[in-house]
């Protein structure tokens, strides 16, 4: 018996090429299924104050964040946390009607390393002075507390004189419906000399010459963005 002929190396070459071809054929391959609790364009929403309002749902922050990131708290207080397991993304949430979870009042943010920024840019770890030259203009502030915090609300445009009119850039804006707050604190406690380095619970213009050294040395430790039950937004 003849034995058969060998095959053809080109007949072998287009088997091959065959084979691979249809073993990365991305058609072929079942198309990955992002996991319901992830958010893809969750960061675009991570700016204060951003759009957010008193209106502003729990279904509102379930849609842009994912609903496994909303978590519901009653203790120690009626609060959600926001990506709670991630502090990177992590904020707090309170409302002026805590059993409904309804009418936003305050939103939070004090994970150092958190992705979640300021108008124009501020985010925690930004130092005093740095604050400073993005307001554009002196501010108010008070501080500091028994734990070494100040915080300004609505001292960001003060009239320097009485011609000036002028806002500071952290002021409300015209499309904004909360209020802009920062606390500071000491970068590192070590560089503080004595309770003098400090002010002791006061209010004062953050260009107050008793005390240069603070421009480098307090940085931001939260962010906030706010309102009360007695405004009227439109």
């Amino acid at each position: 018996m003849n034995p058969l002929p060998a095959p053809r190396p080109t007949l072998v070459l287009m088997l091959l090429t065959g084979v691979f071809l249809s073993a990365c054929n991305p058609a072929e391959k079942p198309e990955k299924t992002p996991a319901a609790s992830e958010a893809p364009n969750a960061d675009a929403f991570l700016i204060l104050p951003g759009d957010y309002a008193a209106k502003t749902t729990v279904a509102d922050l379930e849609a842009r964040f994912g609903a496994a990131n909303v978590l519901r708290e009653t203790v120690p207080e009626p609060q959600v946390v926001l990506f709670p397991e991630d502090p990177t993304r992590r904020a707090y949430i309170f409302f002026h009607d805590e059993e409904a979870f309804k009418d936003l009042a305050r939103i939070s943010v004090e994970d150092p390393g958190s992705l979640w920024r300021g108008k124009h840019g501020v985010h925690l770890g930004m130092t005093f002075s740095k604050v400073r030259e993005l307001n554009g203009k002196p501010f108010y502030y008070d501080g500091f507390n028994g734990k070494k915090r100040a915080w300004v609300r609505d001292g960001w445009s003060p009239s320097l004189d009485d011609d000036d009119s002028s806002l500071g850039a952290f002021d409300t804006a015209e499309n904004e419906h909360l209020y802009f707050e920062i606390e500071f604190g000491p970068d590192d406690t070590s560089q503080l000399k004595s309770g003098t380095d400090l002010p002791d619970d006061e209010y004062l213009m953050s260009d107050d010459p008793r005390f240069p050294q603070l421009g480098e040395r307090i940085v931001v430790t939260q962010m906030s963005a706010w309102n009360s039950l007695d405004d009227e937004w439109e």
